[in-house]
């Protein structure tokens, strides 16, 4: 499995991208969401690949301090985090939850902080990201969509980066 950044190139694939009504509860359809980064470019739209099959999609968003979610200028949100409908229960998100943080390391250097906001009632997909090391950190909205419960994991840098001189 691997994830990649979007390219026009992959159009078709996102076109051909399948959700299910009670997901689009949840998240935006995948062309919706690339549109929106197109106009932002604080948004950037990863692929989740498992043998060369788009399985999964999500965004992630630059916040740079001026979000409800974080006060961290070095955090980044994932968002429209879903698992095409043809591929539900293969295990796909957990393994991409996974790979997100060193994946976000590799793309994003300077972020130190994962946050992902998921509805209190997504009871799946929050077990899945504290599988992978997600914590509670006991913030709130208010109510718009429901109850939400924000998660974040700590990226961290390697070794070798931690012992430079600056």
């Amino acid at each position: 499995m691997y994830l990649k950044m979007y390219e026009e190139l992959d159009q078709t694939l996102i076109h051909n991208y399948c959700l299910s009504e009670k997901k689009l509860r949840y998240v935006r359809e995948p062309k919706i969401a690339i549109a929106l980064t197109k106009k932002d470019p604080q948004r950037h739209a990863v692929l989740v690949f498992e043998n060369n099959q788009l399985v999964a999609f999500l965004t992630l968003y630059e916040a740079k301090g001026s979000s409800p979610f974080s006060t961290n200028e070095n955090s980044i949100l994932v968002q429209d985090f879903s698992t095409d409908y043809r591929h539900l229960g293969k295990g796909y998100a957990k393994q991409a939850t996974y790979l997100l943080p060193a994946f976000i390391h590799q793309h994003f250097p300077a972020i130190d902080q994962l946050i992902i906001v998921v509805n209190e009632d997504n009871v799946i997909t929050q077990s899945l990201c504290r599988q992978a090391g997600f914590k509670d950190t006991g913030n709130c909205l208010p109510s718009v969509y429901g109850s939400q419960v924000f998660l974040e994991i700590p990226i961290k840098k390697s070794d070798s980066e931690e012992n430079q001189c600056s």
